[in-house]
């Protein structure tokens, strides 16, 4: 597990430059959906894995009091950089209370956890969420497999972990109720697999 946690920590620390603000028209509407879910009269929001700040800095423009976290130092930075409350801390044991949250979002993050220890992360999500809360997964997938991507325009290469639909459903399903799914086929790229689960 730690190697594969100080790989992910070097990737992103050496590729931050890498990192863009633009949200692509497919991921917009990820956006709009768990939107929808959320409440107006709750808006405490974890945004797991949070890179460059790109999707916590539109939820804190539309009234959310986002906390953004990251394995690594200089995505927190560029988060700082855009004002953004953001702390470096590992996702396997989040140093955090219980039931702090009423959301968390998380795309393409929990792809870079080894399928061994993805329960780990899950039940720390599901600890630090309010009774009710909505956690937004959202991961490149569609095929059973795990190991370095060597297509990967990052150095040094990044470890992923793909599932299919009905190994994803299973393991969320474990820990949340799976209030919506969706598949994002992307023609000459990896597919895009996303739920909208509910403590």
């Amino acid at each position: 597990m730690e190697s594969i946690k100080e790989l992910i920590t070097e990737s992103y620390n050496r590729n931050a430059s890498l990192r863009s603000d633009i949200i692509p028209e497919w991921k917009a509407k990820e956006v709009d959906r768990f939107l929808s879910y959320c409440n107006k009269n709750h808006n405490k929001l974890l945004d797991l894995g949070a890179g460059a700040g790109t999707f916590a800095k539109y939820y804190t423009d539309k009234g959310l009091d986002v906390l953004c976290i990251d394995i690594s130092k200089s995505m927190i930075e560029l988060c700082r950089s855009k004002n953004l409350n953001a702390e470096v801390m590992d996702f396997y044991n989040l140093d955090i209370e219980d039931n702090q949250f009423d959301y968390v979002w998380s795309m393409n993050t929990l792809l870079h956890v080894p399928k061994k220890d993805i329960r780990i992360v899950l039940k720390e999500v599901k600890r630090i969420l309010n009774d009710g809360g909505i956690f937004y997964l959202g991961m490149y997938g569609g095929k059973c497999e795990e190991g370095i991507y060597e297509q990967d325009i990052y150095e040094p290469k990044r470890f992923f972990a793909s599932y299919t639909k009905d190994e994803l459903l299973d393991i969320v399903g474990y820990y949340f109720k799976v209030e919506e799914y969706n598949e994002v086929l992307r023609k000459g790229d990896r597919d895009f697999l996303s739920c909208i689960l509910r403590k």
